[in-house]
């Protein structure tokens, strides 16, 4: 016996579905055939309403379902809605880019939508381009990454004549850098050439931070302010995790 609550369909109609509408006869068969139809086409027409719906009321919904139970479900709505595109004729890539222009939509009404900004609604084509596209730059070298890599090259070969000079000034009984004009020049040099290309490494890197992470972050923070700060405190919860996540990938 179910003794689930009527939704998309009464409980009647679950019945009779189920029993291949065993009991009824032909009229009273295509009766609560068209009701079914009539009661889809609404559920259908309903999603869209829903779409927009609080991720927190999401989350009190199905919090009585069991994990299986809640896989099960999803599982089966994926396939009537797929059923129902491929019946249609309806285009995959059609859909799934209207999708990502409806969830930019309801991102910008509404803050409570956070669950919006991990779906993955990209195409077979679209994941395999932006595979090659991410492959790509990562075996390509980056010209001011090479650039910082060079400065530190650099800062190491002035490193090694400083810390030389340095450390027999230091151990040895004559005043080399007191005594020596040479070894005094190629102190300062040295120190010059350290500073110059350590502010260097940092001006390049200081660049990069701002472009990638720091005016993303503004421009998310200006454009939904309340999922900004969910996200951060997201960052907040559980941090051994978050750590433990962080030693892994070193």
């Amino acid at each position: 016996m179910d003794d689930r609550t009527a939704s998309l369909l009464t409980k009647t109609q679950r019945r009779r579905i189920r029993n291949d509408f065993a009991d009824l006869d032909e009229q009273k068969r295509r009766r609560d055939e068209r009701q079914i139809r009539e009661r889809l086409a609404a559920g259908l027409l309903d999603t869209r309403v829903l779409a927009g719906y609080p991720d927190a009321q999401f989350g009190l919904a199905v919090e009585d379902l069991s994990e299986d139970e809640l896989r099960e479900a999803l599982a089966d709505a994926t396939l009537v809605l797929e059923r129902v595109r491929e019946l249609e004729g309806v285009d995959r890539k059609t859909v799934l880019s209207r999708a990502r222009r409806r969830a930019d939509e309801l991102a910008e009404q509404s803050g409570d939508l956070r669950s919006l900004d991990d779906l993955d609604l990209q195409t077979a084509a679209e994941i395999r381009r932006e595979t090659k596209v991410s492959v790509r730059e990562q075996f390509e070298e980056n010209r001011w990454d090479s650039r910082a890599d060079g400065l530190l090259k650099l800062t190491a070969s002035a490193t090694v004549p400083l810390f030389v000079t340095l450390l027999v000034d230091s151990t040895t009984s004559r005043d080399l850098l007191g005594t020596s004009a040479g070894a005094t020049v190629l102190v300062y040099l040295c120190s010059l050439v350290v500073v110059v290309a350590l502010s260097g490494v940092f001006l390049i890197k200081a660049a990069q931070t701002l472009k990638h992470d720091v005016l993303p972050a503004i421009s998310t923070f200006r454009r939904d302010p309340a999922s900004a700060v969910g996200s951060a405190l997201d960052l907040l919860r559980r941090p051994e995790v978050r750590l433990r996540k962080v030693w892994d990938e070193l």
